[in-house]
């Protein structure tokens, strides 16, 4: 995603030319949202990823000499690192000597320079897999198991329903990959093909699931450092309602007809408008289907909108509607205030329409995408300095948290799988799942706000930090206070 807080050089004369060109591409909703999830090419040196996904591996040899070694950092850190844990029945990816996990790097450099967009640096991601991967395995691997990692680059702008399915297949019938890292994919195929083939999900991407999805998908998919949309949606009309944010206004609703947005505007965000007395004067549902419908649905919500007077837009859904709308909303003199949160691309918002983010209001649930340096100190302390060191010392650069922020889901999800390799009873999906519950708030993320994971749940985002768009500064400043999503 755009780097919000450094515009330098994206001049007033481009964004016309890339307003246009958003306006009659609707066929790349998937792709764009991908930016959120990794942008720039897979290293500092090539941006080479072909149109079908490529695959590589990631070296995984064991330093000897640590192999039984505690780890004393975050990364790795165990009483019990190198003991053998036994493997499920009909596990994949597991043998006594080693454990494969497929990390996919979603390459939007093509889908950027279609835009004329600018990325930030996301530094060499195939280095720092490399780095991580060799730190596991000199300090004891994973359940006694050297990490055997293999590296998927995945070009955003072929994204599409056939290329996430043979993405897929690559991971779970060429690797036979026991968990795959997922930083991308918006295809609704894409996370039961993974299920399908028992392997485990441990997906970052700002890709909206509710615990009906979660539990459809049980006990291979996970998003351990994201919240479920269930909680996003009730946290973010709470805090909005308790800033005031919805005070003197009149509301508006979008959202994607789908059944998750259904559920979470009747199930969370209308309560909780409900309760604080706020009217929902005008709610109106929009067609991705296909661009004829998306965009009449916009239109026919912003006259919906004019009608009645809103002045407070909420999206629901996410698929970057929020940016879409406001896009939208130009061509049709519309203005309001948005609320938004981590799954509404702020940061590409305030980079590419500053002047429609006045008055943009939200929660912050990802760090590295939302908010620059000096609104949250890079590196914080703990484990996200933890995970820095390990790139540091491998002679990688560092100079941003841009710089490493995918990096650094790579590293909790790594941190995750020997934490729960350690207590786990066996190496299977079950398994790992009942020993990540086993964790409950003891373990410690590098890449967003808090986690806690408990029984019965598939997603460990626990934390946020409100934010807001200040004019000066053209960018979104957190608040304070972490608060906690269950109150």
């Amino acid at each position: 995603m755009l780097n919000s807080t450094q515009p330098t050089s994206h001049s007033e004369s481009v964004k016309p030319r890339i307003r246009g060109r958003f306006r009659h591409l609707v066929a790349l909703v998937a792709a764009l949202s991908m930016i959120a999830a990794c942008s720039q090419a897979a290293n500092d040196s090539t941006s080479s990823a072909t149109e079908e996904p490529s695959t590589g591996t990631t070296a995984a040899t064991a330093d000897d000499s640590g192999s039984e070694t505690a780890v004393e950092d975050s990364l790795g850190s165990s009483s019990d690192a190198g003991s053998l844990v036994p493997a499920g029945a009909d596990t994949p990816g597991v043998t006594d000597e080693s454990i494969t996990v497929s990390v996919i790097i979603t390459d939007t450099s093509a889908v950027a320079a279609a835009f004329g967009w600018e990325v930030p640096n996301e530094g060499d991601r195939e280095a720092q897999v490399q780095a991580l991967v060799d730190h596991v395995n000199a300090n004891g691997g994973i359940a006694g198991r050297n990490l055997d990692a293999q590296v998927h680059v995945f070009n955003a702008i072929t994204d599409g329903p056939v290329a996430e399915e043979a993405l897929c297949n690559a991971i779970t019938q060429d690797d036979e990959a026991f968990a795959v890292i997922m930083t991308g994919q918006l295809q609704e195929n894409a996370r039961p093909c993974y299920a399908n083939a028992r392997t485990l999900m441990l997906d970052a991407t700002l890709y909206p699931v509710d615990n009906v999805g979660f539990d459809e998908l049980a006990p291979y998919y996970w998003s351990p450092f994201l919240p479920t949309y269930d909680d996003l949606v009730a946290g973010l009309g709470a805090d909005l309602v308790s800033s005031g944010w919805f005070d003197g206004g009149t509301v508006g609703v979008i959202a994607i007809d789908s059944d998750l947005s259904e559920r979470v505007y009747e199930q969370q965000l209308l309560p909780a408008l409900t309760d604080a007395g706020v009217e929902v004067a005008s709610f109106n549902t929009i067609d991705p289907t296909d661009g004829t419908s998306f965009n009449n649905d916009q239109l026919q919500a912003i006259v919906n909108f004019k009608e009645v007077g809103v002045d407070r837009v909420v999206a629901i859904g996410g698929s970057r509607l929020v940016s879409w709308f406001i896009d939208t909303s130009l061509t049709q003199n519309f203005s309001a205030q948005f609320a938004v949160s981590s799954y509404d691309a702020p940061d590409f918002n305030t980079f590419n329409y500053p002047e429609m983010m006045v008055g943009a209001a939200g929660i912050s649930v990802l760090p590295g995408y939302d908010v620059a340096d000096d609104q949250y100190p890079f590196p914080a302390a703990g484990p996200e300095s933890d995970c820095v060191d390990i790139f540091v010392d491998a002679g990688l650069d560092v100079s941003d948290r841009a710089s490493v922020r995918t990096g650094l889901i790579f590293c909790d999800a790594m941190n995750l799988l020997v934490a729960a390799g350690d207590s786990a009873v066996e190496v299977s999906a079950a398994g790992i799942g009942e020993a990540v519950w086993g964790l409950g708030d003891s373990f410690a993320a590098a890449s967003v706000y808090g986690v806690e994971f408990e029984q019965g749940r598939y997603a460990g985002g626990d934390k946020y930090l409100r934010f807001a768009f200040d004019e000066s500064c053209q960018c979104m400043v957190v608040g304070t206070d972490i608060t906690d999503f269950d109150g």
